[in-house]
């Protein structure tokens, strides 16, 4: 196997997690991503938000992690089964190593690199999730948001008729612009959705008018637009972005961070159907 050697050494301020993780304690630090499996890997789902992953961009969403080895201890390999294993030996005490070897998104196991991190701690989640998303059947929480441009405010259950995609998003977060623009296609796409789908596009900046300005600039208006604070981000446990939920027609989550909205949405379309 080749091996291109890529060595960062940054101190990351917030936790990786995942659904089979535990909540993490005050002393808990990590790498700033959220795993997930495909098939029979471990792959980076997400990037935490306003840490110096997302800002160095030495990981993306999508890469395959292969191993990971507490600082010079031996390289443990993982596979799809190993999610809640890959967690707990990248969580660890403030200030030591963990390096992981990765396979860049799209490339075959011949290209590795090495990535190694020095673990930060989590003062700065206070405005986050921590990450263990709504299960299906859950009941949705019903948040208030702030829609934009005007500022009105509303609440989530004023759809409570429809199926809705809610989908959170920042301006800063680049993994997040692609699902935006898919979320501007699905109308089009999908006309029989008409009436009956409401797609809600979450801005988690810190204010109103960053989303507002960059919603304009790209002409994203074929979603239903809004803003949400601090109490949204955690009703939904959103600790990284994009994080996209679907939820029916009585207010239950269908799917959280589903591999295809489309699909999970003609899916519930059609229930709807077989039940009139």
């Amino acid at each position: 196997m080749r091996m291109l050697k890529y060595l960062v050494f940054v101190r990351l301020v917030l936790c990786l997690t995942a659904s089979a993780a535990e909540v993490p304690d005050s002393r808990t630090a990590g790498v700033g991503v959220v795993l997930g499996v495909e098939g029979q890997n471990i792959i980076i789902r997400s990037i935490l938000p306003d840490s110096p992953a997302a800002a160095q961009k030495s990981m993306r969403v999508g890469d395959k992690i292969v191993a990971i080895a507490q600082d010079k201890e031996p390289l443990v390999q993982f596979q799809s089964g190993q999610l809640a294993q890959a967690v707990r030996l990248l969580r660890g005490a403030p200030g030591t190593t963990v390096r992981l070897i990765i396979v860049p998104a799209g490339e075959d196991d011949s290209h590795t690199r090495v990535v190694s991190f020095v673990r930060g701690e989590l003062k700065a989640l206070a405005r986050w999730g921590d990450g263990a998303l709504l299960t299906n059947g859950m009941k949705a929480p019903d948040i208030e948001m702030v829609r934009l441009p005007n500022g009105e405010r509303e609440r989530l259950s004023n759809y409570a008729d429809k199926i809705v995609v809610l989908e959170f998003w920042a301006t800063w977060c680049g993994p997040c612009q692609p699902k935006m623009a898919d979320l501007q296609r699905y109308a089009g796409n999908y006309p029989d959705w008409k009436g009956k789908v409401v797609l809600i596009s979450a801005s988690v900046d810190d204010g109103e008018d960053k989303p507002v300005k960059h919603l304009r600039a790209q002409g994203w208006d074929q979603t239903h637009n809004v803003w949400v604070g601090t109490d949204a981000i955690k009703a939904y446990h959103v600790e990284a972005i994009p994080t996209a939920y679907v939820i029916d027609q009585q207010g239950k989550i269908v799917a959280a961070n589903p591999v295809s909205i489309p699909e999970t949405v003609n899916t519930q379309l059609g229930r709807a159907v077989e039940a009139k």
